[in-house]
């Protein structure tokens, strides 16, 4: 009954705030979107915890510095985890395909909030990596990154993308590993929501210099394994014994693949 009132609520006004965006694009300041978009994320995370009871726990965040550029790696399990996020750090910003600045509205909007273009079609994003470096050590934004490149299910390995190793070479951006419990708050693709505590967890940054093979697998333990422990401290659940789990594979690199 919880999850039905909320999607009640919380499609109808998104849809309603997503059309009232579009006079914010025309004015040539980019303030009143982003205090839109932060009020937005106010009332939805207000609406989780007063009807669904899903409150937000940030742990580790005081690790992140405030004076310099670097990648916030992070698990992507639900749309809810994308909000806690830039709501707690509204000058994020991402990596998205070349084709969504085509879009009318939707491509100013990205170009509004400074997100950075990348051809992801070509089959060679990471041959683009020098400029994004440039572009976000210029501006001093941190930028968001899914080594999995798209939300994943509690329990669910996908192959891990390699955008982050090729980001962090040379050392002018350090990688900070995120993990995550919201999928089993928040799941994909399913309107039930369950009440409890969403943890978006800071790790320490990852060592500079590693070889891929080491780098990747360091993604892996701080990024994956650590989200799958903080279901097992925080909800009490082991993600290997979910529907839909396989214990038994392992996410692996794609080389040449840039991550999101």
């Amino acid at each position: 009954m919880r999850s039905f009132l909320f999607a009640l609520i919380y499609f109808p006004l998104t849809v309603l705030w997503t059309l009232s965006l579009f006079p914010l694009v025309l004015l040539p300041s980019d303030k009143p979107l982003v205090r839109w978009v932060i009020a937005w994320m106010d009332t939805v995370l207000w609406l989780a915890r007063t009807i669904v009871g899903i409150r937000i726990e940030y742990r580790g965040w005081e690790r992140l510095p405030d004076d310099r550029a670097y990648v916030f790696l992070a698990k992507h399990m639900s749309y809810l985890d994308v909000i806690a996020v830039f709501r707690r750090l509204p000058t994020l910003t991402a990596l998205a395909k070349t084709e969504l600045f085509s879009i009318p509205v939707i491509g100013l909007i990205l170009k509004k909030l400074e997100v950075v273009r990348v051809d992801r079609g070509s089959g060679r994003a990471h041959e683009q990596m020098p400029r994004v470096i440039d572009r976000v050590v210029a501006t001093r934004r941190p930028l968001l990154v899914y080594p999995e490149g798209t939300r994943a299910r509690p329990g669910e390995r996908r192959p891990l993308r390699s955008g982050a190793y090729h980001l962090q070479l040379g050392g002018r951006l350090p990688v900070y590993p995120v993990a995550t419990n919201s999928g089993l708050h928040w799941p994909k693709k399913d309107l039930r929501k369950r009440p409890g505590t969403v943890v978006v967890a800071v790790g320490e940054p990852i060592p500079p210099g590693l070889p891929k093979d080491a780098f990747m697998a360091e993604v892996e333990a701080r990024v994956i394994e650590a989200s799958d422990q903080l279901m097992r401290e925080v909800d009490g659940v082991d993600p290997a014994a979910l529907p839909g789990a396989d214990p038994r594979e392992r996410s692996l690199a794609r080389p040449g693949r840039g991550g999101r």
